[in-house]
């Protein structure tokens, strides 16, 4: 009997002494933003659908807009422990209307601070899509040795992160994202579905006239009806006051 007692104390002490626990290899998840216009539907996209008993992550990816620069997007997928992972999965499915060239089979490590992407050779534009990605979690300062300067040349010179297109807004509206303007200012013109003004202003970024900043602005508007919107970013040529850098964000207006 004693021995039998002996054995079953024996295998409950030994169940207790497993562990699991998550890699470090990954960041955390991020605490929970000539005329380009900027469009996307999440039709068709392997992003991870999730019931509503599953907890879900926002992902901000940036894929190539028509003119082959940056566009942000935000995305949500199911929570996981390994964040830069998914990230790098699912910046090889490109919404409609953008495109990527990060390629698939892709590992990451990071290690105080730095990430470290193999199982491909990136080309200059992936690069830039997967270093403005991966540097969204506060833990990752470079990829590859590489930092969001390094990529300059892939980044519009303003560049809307939030909102996301064909987002569901409601008033008041926040912006953010970072820009490389004369002087650090530019333009803004939220629109009906009418093409409308519903409000305008301009903006100062942190810095400019080649150094970017970053921006951050709020915007009252009114509608009556759930419809269709657009916010519109853009510089004034300093020659002659026309329209330059414009980008176009189209938008769901809700009341």
């Amino acid at each position: 009997m004693r021995t039998a007692v002996y054995a079953v104390l024996l295998a409950v002490l030994a169940a207790g002494c497993g562990s699991n626990s998550p890699s470090v290899d990954d960041a955390p998840p991020p605490a929970t933003t000539t005329t380009a216009t900027v469009t996307t539907t999440q039709e068709g996209t392997s992003a991870t659908t999730t019931t509503s008993a599953e907890k879900s992550l926002t992902l901000r990816l940036y894929f190539l807009a028509p003119d082959g620069e940056l566009a942000a997007v935000s995305r949500d997928v199911a929570q996981t422990q390994t964040p830069g992972a998914a990230t790098l999965r699912e910046l090889t499915d490109a919404p409609t209307g953008m495109t990527t060239e990060v390629p698939s089979g892709l590992q990451l490590t990071i290690r105080q601070g730095q990430a470290n992407v193999t199982g491909a050779k990136l080309k200059p534009p992936a690069l830039a899509q997967v270093v403005y990605a991966l540097t969204t979690f506060p833990t990752v300062h470079s990829v590859n040795g590489k930092t969001r300067a390094d990529v300059e040349a892939f980044a519009p010179p303003i560049l809307v992160e939030q909102p996301s297109p064909d987002d569901n807004v409601t008033s008041p509206l926040h912006v953010t994202g970072n820009a490389n303007t004369f002087e650090a200012t530019f333009n803004y013109r939220l629109e009906d579905a009418d093409g409308t003004s519903l409000a305008k202003n301009f903006v100062t970024a942190t810095s400019g006239s080649g150094t970017r900043g970053t921006f951050g602005f709020t915007i009252p508007f009114s509608v009556d009806t759930p419809q269709d919107g657009a916010l519109r970013v853009f510089e004034r040529s300093a020659e002659d006051g026309s329209v330059v850098h414009e980008r176009v964000i189209p938008l769901r207006l809700s009341p």
